[in-house]
């Protein structure tokens, strides 16, 4: 076995797939790989091009999913630049790519994994101060080619996902406890355009490509979109719940039909602001607020890979468009958050549930899936932060005219405000309940009278998910 990039210290057997780790006496298998997930991708294994003025070569790749999450991977590239001797990991999540490299561990080492919640800022001494967007433990399943350290496949290993200003992000990998030590990779968010395949190719489509899966349950057809990142689909006709897996749908088993039909329908295609989107999904949640119960509902929409996904949410006839912020780009304290240079002030905070869902998703959802959901108020919206045990995700909304989402996919006019008994209330109504209430109480002149209030539409997308 014959080594080609110096700086590798491991290589998959393409015969065997074993890894096979170089030692300073000799070589060393330390498990084997299990078969490659198909998932598309342009940089196979051996793919030349140029980043920008360099030449880089792709020397390997990985697929590696988390410990609670078996059966959801995502893959991370080893790219090497022969004439610098340099390496980086590249990955792709959710439409947006991700390069990272090796630096040196601050003094003192990693902050220990226990210590660190999602949504917390550390400091790094030398390299600044970044926000923790997920933290977990992840196990290398699959892989080829060189590359240049891995733990041993299927051994769990601790990880903590970071981000920072202007789409600064990294890891802290802390190892195996054995042969891996635990390592810092930081880098950032690179636009694909950087990287020049010497066949001339895209590295990525500049809009989604739709393809069709069959439901296996009725046979019904469903559009696919993103088959990269796409985890879990469910059927708009007899409500199937399917994962994506080696381009198959396998039957997970019966969810509750909405109660009502998607204004967007699922699979519609429309140009909003500028961008060819889809509806691929459509979510009913709800909260409790004092033994009331609040529905909206959400729309996933995919605008391409360079894009990736972004949300509608409606409640009570009133429109939102959410795009995802990276989590660098938000800093949270106390009673308001920053964002771009505005404070935005503390509205509300609800836990949200998955009542509803068909369509596809990047995540595996589920019926009856909680999130801690926080707004905060301010310039042209609303900042929504949206926790999770083992991660926290970041979006703004901002209001969108009814007429202009009707223009956006060839609609009629959506209703300006639906039924409250029938959808379950929202923030409009318990306003114009309290409002009455307290006219009612000012014209029969009593003079000590107090008022409740009640819970609105919080936007809870999850996850983007996929490592590096």
């Amino acid at each position: 076995m014959t080594f080609r990039f110096a700086g590798a210290a491991a290589q998959v057997c393409k015969h065997c797939k074993f890894v096979v780790a170089r030692t300073d006496r000799n070589l060393q298998a330390v498990g084997r790989m299990s078969d490659l997930v198909d998932i598309p991708t342009p940089l196979q294994l051996g793919v030349m091009g140029r980043w920008g003025n360099e030449p880089f070569v792709v020397d390997g790749r990985v697929q590696l999913d988390r410990e609670g999450a078996p059966g959801a991977p995502w893959q991370e590239h080893f790219v090497t630049f022969p004439n610098s001797g340099r390496w980086c990991w590249v990955a792709s999540a959710q439409g947006r790519w991700y390069s990272t490299s090796e630096v040196a561990l601050p003094p003192g080492g990693l902050p220990p994994l226990g210590s660190l919640r999602p949504g917390a800022q550390i400091q790094l001494q030398g390299y600044g101060v970044f926000t923790v967007a997920e933290v977990g433990r992840r196990r290398v399943i699959s892989g080829e080619g060189e590359l240049p350290s891995v733990a041993a496949p299927g051994i769990p290993t601790g990880y903590a996902d970071i981000a920072g200003p202007n789409g600064a992000f990294g890891t802290l990998d802390y190892g195996d406890g054995q042969r891996i030590p635990p390592k810092l990779y930081l880098g950032g968010q690179i636009d694909p355009a950087v990287l020049q395949l010497a066949s001339g190719a895209p590295v990525q489509q500049a809009e989604a490509q739709v393809t069709a899966l069959s439901c296996p349950t009725c046979g019904g057809n469903l559009p696919l979109v993103a088959p990269s990142t796409a985890e879990r689909i469910v059927c708009r006709y007899c409500g199937t719940a399917s994962d994506l897996r080696q381009g198959a749908l396998v039957a997970l088993g019966q969810a509750p039909r909405p109660p009502m039909e998607p204004y967007v329908p699922i699979g519609a295609e429309g140009q909003l602001r500028g961008m060819r989107v889809i509806c691929i999904g459509f979510v009913i949640r709800g909260c409790t607020v004092e033994g009331e119960r609040y529905r909206w509902r959400e729309y996933l929409l995919y605008a391409g890979p360079r894009t990736g996904y972004l949300w509608l949410m409606e409640e009570d006839g009133a429109w939102q468009l959410v795009t995802p912020i990276p989590p660098g780009e938000v800093a949270v304290a106390g009673g308001s958050a920053m964002f771009r240079g505005a404070s935005y002030t503390f509205k509300q905070r609800v836990d949200a549930e998955v009542e509803y869902v068909i369509g596809e998703f990047y995540w595996k959802v589920e019926i009856g899936e909680r999130v801690r959901a926080t707004e905060f108020q301010g310039p042209g919206g609303k900042v929504s932060v949206e926790e999770a045990p083992s991660e926290v995700t970041y979006s703004f909304c901002e209001p969108l005219p009814g007429k202009e989402l009707a223009s956006a996919f060839n609609l009629q006019p959506p209703p300006v405000a639906l039924d409250a008994s029938a959808q379950g209330g929202g923030l409009c109504t318990i306003i114009l309940i309290v409002g009455v209430i307290l006219l009612i109480i000012f014209f029969i002149a009593i003079s000590d009278c107090s008022g409740g209030g009640g819970g609105g539409g919080v936007f809870i997308g999850p996850s983007f998910g996929g490592g590096k």
